[in-house]
């Protein structure tokens, strides 16, 4: 079992999440960019040498930004625009755009996001009239997946590939067919999509747009517990629809289930004590791992092209998303912990080395790949606060875990 420290002293925390605040969340200025090119509306990139707007890093950005201060929800508001700027006729969304180029035909479809985005913007800025002229792009947008890369057999929708998922070389999505993996977390991230899709549509008297969102959301919950949970294992998994198998491992991508609060309490225990609060597993010295360290795959390399490593570092947002897992189930001193491992990782990179990496080495934490790397690592600088409160500071109310 995990190797939780007793009890941090209120000082202690008050000093750290102070650093944090004011040392990591005081980089947001350097991820927003004017529109220009192909970007119509101001967006976020990833500090470095990127110029692009991506799906991932620019929502989780987006996130912490309104945390701060909720008028920023603009950036939010602006990537779902500037989306859906390039959204063709059918719904086919790129999950990248490039200033001078346009689509980025790398990310072939949008993470399943595009709701959320747009509920944590309007919320943020009390204001969900600017959906209004743009809603049947944006419900095409978000039905694409299912229409387009959903497996009949059991109802579950699937990633392109590995790239468009945003965990470039999960263990579970390596060499496998385009097209054919039904993976825990796109459908719990589509589940959250379409609920908050359902509070779009209500807000702008879409009453009966809204049912089928519900009904889409409640279909899309019962085929997870239906065919993602491995009862022998205890944890979500991945289905390969082409091999008609689950793919057996402990992943990143079987959490976000957790994150979504799709399990039943009783499961969510066994999973969270079986293989999260594993060291042999997921439970690391730096955080919650990227993959379970007793898999043959598991490695902490230093990895960015072609791709960047989820087999094993970790990963700053996404120890963000299961501390809040975490907390949702009544673990709050290892969400705690997991907060101050991240904290004290990411401000020790600023202190040494004058920036911070997009992931680090789950043993020792050293930073790894993406040196000078600012995107939704600026999540940390509110870990400790949101650890300490149990707020979810996007939306205090869970809006899209109550429906």
């Amino acid at each position: 079992m995990t190797d939780l420290k007793p009890t941090y002293f209120a000082a202690e925390l008050d000093s750290l999440a102070a650093e944090a605040n004011k040392k990591i969340g005081g980089l947001r200025s350097r991820v927003l960019r004017k529109a220009h090119g192909a970007l119509p509306y101001d967006y976020i990139v990833p500090n470095g040498v990127y110029e692009e707007q991506w799906d991932w890093d620019a929502f989780f950005v987006g996130l912490h930004l309104i945390s701060v201060d909720r008028a920023d929800g603009i950036y939010l508001r602006n990537w779902c625009l500037n989306f859906l700027h390039h959204t063709e006729p059918d719904g086919q969304t790129p999950g990248g755009i490039r200033p001078w180029a346009g689509r980025d035909a790398r990310l072939y479809h949008i993470k399943p996001l595009m709701g959320q985005a747009a509920f944590y913007a309007s919320l943020a800025l009390g204001d969900f009239g600017w959906i209004a002229p743009v809603w049947d792009k944006m419900a095409s947008c978000v039905t694409y997946r299912e229409r387009k890369m959903s497996d009949p057999a059991t109802g579950l929708v699937k990633w392109w590939d590995g790239l468009e998922s945003g965990a470039d070389n999960n263990a579970a999505l390596v060499r496998r067919y385009h097209n054919s993996m039904a993976a825990a977390d796109v459908n719990a991230f589509m589940v959250l999509d379409y609920r908050a899709m359902v509070e779009v549509a209500e807000r702008l008297g879409k009453g009966s747009e809204a049912d089928e969102f519900r009904e889409r959301a409640r279909r899309l919950a019962l085929a997870i517990d239906a065919h993602l949970w491995d009862a022998a294992a205890e944890a979500y998994s991945d289905y390969d629809a082409v091999e008609k198998t689950l793919a057996r491992l402990i992943t990143y991508s079987d959490l976000v289930p957790l994150w979504a609060g799709l399990a039943s309490p009783a499961r969510a225990k066994a999973m969270i004590e079986r293989h999260v609060l594993e060291p042999r597993e997921l439970w690391a010295p730096h955080g919650i791992r990227s993959l379970a360290a007793d898999d043959p795959a598991y490695n902490n390399e230093n990895v960015l092209k072609p791709y960047s490593n989820w087999q094993g570092p970790i990963w700053p947002h996404t120890n963000w998303m299961f501390m809040h897992a975490l907390l949702r189930y009544g673990y709050r001193e290892a969400a705690l912990d997991v907060a101050v491992r991240v904290t004290r990782v990411c401000l020790d990179d600023l202190a040494r080395n004058g920036m911070m990496h997009e992931n680090y080495h789950a043993e020792t934490g050293a930073p790894l790949a993406a040196p000078d790397f600012i995107s939704w690592n600026l999540l940390v600088a509110q870990m400790i606060d949101e650890a300490r409160t149990g707020a979810f500071l996007p939306d205090p109310a869970r809006t899209l875990w109550k429906t």
